[in-house]
């Protein structure tokens, strides 16, 4: 390969950019993102609690809008939902206005807060353990001489270097057989194996 070529290649693969991560999203992803929208499905749930009379309970739909707050928003916002929700559903056995069922609507509000409070607890644990695990996808952009990959800023990094810098992986470096017969083989032919 003559050396215009070579110049010709480094160009054209160093003017290829990288594409935004943010392309990738989906609407629905970046809707989940949105406080509005756990407010919106909590008093859609609510409406279907109310309408649906004193004695039918749905609390199981409760944990839908407190699992996706506390998922894709923040912990707070979770632990929010978890007692708000908890305490309009109480609301509601007021406004019945039964005394029985507002003595059993504590109860049941105070059950539902702390189930929910642990939703939201162990929905926050898990998402931060997720993001402690880092993880490479994608393709990556590899030269297939020296074996550095592409940043996203253009930049060739060793692939140690690279991999090291975005997951908790350390590597250390020894030889395996085949390349250490390929370019000691000489010395190896040399030494007197052990007894």
């Amino acid at each position: 390969m003559s050396k215009s070529e070579s110049n010709a290649i480094v160009s054209y693969t160093s003017m290829a950019a990288p594409v935004p991560f943010n392309l990738y999203k989906n609407w629905y992803v970046r809707v989940l993102h949105w406080r509005l929208t756990y407010v919106v499905i909590a008093a859609l749930l609510l409406i279907l609690d109310y309408e649906s009379s004193a004695l039918i309970q749905f609390p199981i739909t409760f944990v839908i809008p407190v699992i996706l707050a506390s998922w894709f928003c923040a912990p707070h916002i979770g632990y929010l939902f978890a007692v708000g929700i908890a305490v309009v559903r109480l609301s509601f056995d007021i406004v019945w206005d039964s005394s029985a069922l507002l003595q059993s609507g504590i109860v049941n509000a105070l059950i539902n807060v702390s189930v929910l409070v642990f939703i939201a607890y162990i929905t926050n644990k898990a998402v931060r353990l997720m993001r402690e695990v880092k993880v490479l996808q994608g393709i990556l952009p590899t030269c297939c001489f020296c074996k550095k990959i592409r940043d996203k800023d253009n930049h060739w990094k060793a692939m140690e270097v690279y991999i090291e810098t975005r997951t908790d992986a350390q590597f250390s470096h020894g030889i395996c057989p085949d390349c250490a017969q390929l370019h000691y083989g000489d010395i190896l032919s040399k030494t007197v194996p052990p007894h």
